[in-house]
């Protein structure tokens, strides 16, 4: 009798410490996955005052918004010391409009945002550092009501619509506060001022553009949360 109850604690001790194993190397192998999740997602806004605006003014015509939601697609490597977000970002702008006329304008482009690690713990971590950002512009200005006829499509009589565009280059600091690091739904808030270092000129591709604007020197604010994949 004492063997059969020496051999069932036996048995039992053996299943309770393999269960146990179990649940240690399924916490590691998601602890592991958890680092080695770096894609992400993000949504925010930007803010930027477009000297095209002067010129629309000066012809009555509705300006670009100053505001716009952006949404973010990138991916992220955090190291101890270092940080670094690549992404890709498509910003648009509430369309301005009167009765007769239509602004319609639409941003994209892809940035690195190189950071250096000032305080991380298990739960949370704070990063400062760059923002490089490559962003093509284009913005449609177009006579509302138009009809085109397909059965005539002579460019020459079709009128009412201007298509520009311009290529800019920013640069400035931001700093990123994350929170939730050790769950499964990290967050990040970041936010970033960046100053356009290209001075591109609006151009377009289908006519000479005669007396363009330099987009130059203007800054931009933006703010976005960033959840992890």
């Amino acid at each position: 009798m004492k063997k059969i109850l020496l051999l069932g604690a036996l048995c039992f001790f053996g299943v309770q410490s393999s269960i146990a194993q179990e649940v240690k190397t399924d916490s590691t192998t998601t602890n592991t996955n958890r680092a080695k999740r770096n894609f992400y997602i993000a949504g925010g806004a930007q803010f930027v005052d477009f000297k095209l605006n002067d010129k629309l003014k000066a012809s009555n015509l509705p300006e670009v918004k100053a505001g716009a939601f952006e949404l973010s697609i990138g991916v992220n490597k955090t190291g101890k010391d270092f940080s670094s977000d690549l992404e890709w970002n498509v910003d648009y702008y509430a369309d301005g409009k009167t009765p007769a006329e239509r602004v319609r304008f639409l941003s994209t482009g892809v940035k690195w945002r190189p950071h250096y690690v000032v305080s991380q713990s298990k739960d949370m971590i704070f990063t400062a550092g760059l923002d490089l950002s490559w962003v093509l512009n284009s913005v449609n200005i177009y006579t509302r009501g138009n009809v085109i006829d397909l059965n005539n499509l002579n460019p020459a009589e079709h009128s009412g619509h201007i298509s520009l565009y311009n290529q800019n280059v920013y640069l400035g600091p931001s700093a990123s506060f994350g929170v939730f690091q050790d769950s499964e739904f990290p967050l990040r808030l970041t936010a970033g001022y960046e100053w356009n270092v290209a001075r591109a000129s609006w151009r377009s591709e289908v006519a000479q553009v005669a007396n363009t604007v330099k987009e130059g020197g203007q800054g931009r604010f933006y703010a976005k949360v960033i959840w992890y994949l």
